[in-house]
């Protein structure tokens, strides 16, 4: 492997570069797919491997399982060190000032385009925080909005652990993640209501835990055979709940082949290379994520008036949408993460100058309690 870019784990770039083309493809080029595997003129080895990538696009679900894992995964891995305090302020600089724009543009483009009216703050402010599940409030984002109202209930699920001192005994984080997991299994569905997305919470935090798990088993701080058992029994929950839950997916093959491609991506990581292109792509993860449903729609009205039409304007459309995603990300999301790193600062000076308080503090104390025994 060649030398990382600092401060990165390649294989998880790669592994976030697979989720966000997954769920492109699969919400915008996937009916594409599915007539070139059922094109009779096309040579049948192109039908075979566009029918390889039906389970690993369809709906972006592979995509969204590779997501957890690697959230599940990076997560476990940077709070081997960081704060509680540190690791909140973190995440919070990282979800949410991207988020917060995309939410409100949607918003600016439904009510100038199409003079969708603006909802009420009732509506505004849960969906702006990802508390949308305690409150019945609708997706923004046309839809996925869903997976970060479950990340952000992982961070503070994270956050806790580490606050209560777990992670200073790691090896005891399969029990907790067995015990969380079967109460998913069994609470009653959550959200409910949504139709599409019931139960969502029960289906998919497991998969965080499994990329967890893995971590944990990677570096040796738990056994494989642990690791393994746990993650075996989570996904043969997972694949209980969506038969019962969403029976229209339990044809499809998504979870395990994610769930393989992550695990062939840790076995082989010494063999996958770093590049600019790569950092480039995975940085452009979270930008593309959040834009890429709503914007869309935006984009092809001056693509489509141009006369491009089918294949030729979604390509113009995708590209369009990288350029944009990568201003986001060049600009919003970089200057989120800046007043993050600016806020730590902050909150690291406060807490060393206390720490010089005390130390004057316990001098003066005695200082003066010499005197007392020197009298």
């Amino acid at each position: 492997m060649s030398e990382p870019l600092k401060g990165r784990i390649v294989f998880l770039d790669y592994m976030r570069v697979f989720a966000f083309v997954s769920v492109l493809i699969g919400h915008k080029f996937f009916e594409n797919i599915v007539h070139l595997a059922t094109d009779s003129t096309q040579h049948i080895t192109v039908r075979y491997l566009a029918e390889l990538l039906i389970p690993l696009c369809q709906g972006g679900a592979a995509g969204v399982v590779v997501f957890f894992m690697t959230s599940g995964y990076i997560i476990t891995h940077v709070l081997q060190k960081e704060e509680p305090g540190d690791f909140l302020i973190k995440r919070f600089f990282r979800i949410y000032p991207l988020f917060i724009f995309a939410v409100i543009a949607e918003l600016i483009f439904g009510y100038v385009v199409h003079d969708v009216p603006v909802p009420s703050l009732q509506v505004i402010i849960p969906r702006i925080f990802l508390l949308g599940d305690f409150f019945g409030t609708p997706y923004g984002l046309a839809g996925v909005e869903w997976t970060l109202r479950i990340e952000v209930m992982f961070y503070l699920f994270m956050f806790a652990l580490k606050m209560v001192g777990v992670f200073r005994k790691q090896n005891v984080l399969p029990i907790i993640y067995v015990v969380v997991a079967a109460v998913l299994y069994l609470m009653p569905t959550f959200p409910s209501g949504y139709g599409w997305s019931d139960g969502y919470f029960n289906l998919y935090t497991p998969f965080l835990l499994v990329g967890s798990c893995i971590y944990l088993a990677q570096h040796k701080t738990i056994k494989k055979t642990t690791c393994f058992t746990v993650c075996t029994l989570m996904f043969f929950a997972f694949m209980s709940l969506i038969t019962t839950l969403h029976p229209n997916w339990k044809d499809s093959h998504y979870a395990l082949f994610a769930v393989l491609l992550f695990l062939g991506a840790i076995i082989w990581q010494a063999k996958l290379h770093d590049s600019y292109a790569l950092g480039l792509l995975s940085n452009l993860t979270y930008s593309v994520y959040l834009f890429h449903n709503w914007l869309w729609d935006y984009i092809a009205i001056p693509v489509l008036s141009l006369g491009f039409t089918g294949l030729n304007a979604k390509l113009v459309i995708g590209a369009a949408l990288l350029a944009v995603c990568y201003a986001l990300h060049a600009t919003i999301e970089t200057y989120g993460l800046t007043l993050g790193s600016k806020v730590l600062k902050i909150r690291r000076n406060m807490k060393e100058r206390q720490r010089e308080d005390k130390k004057s503090i316990a001098l003066l104390y005695n200082w003066v309690a010499g005197l007392k025994r020197g009298n």
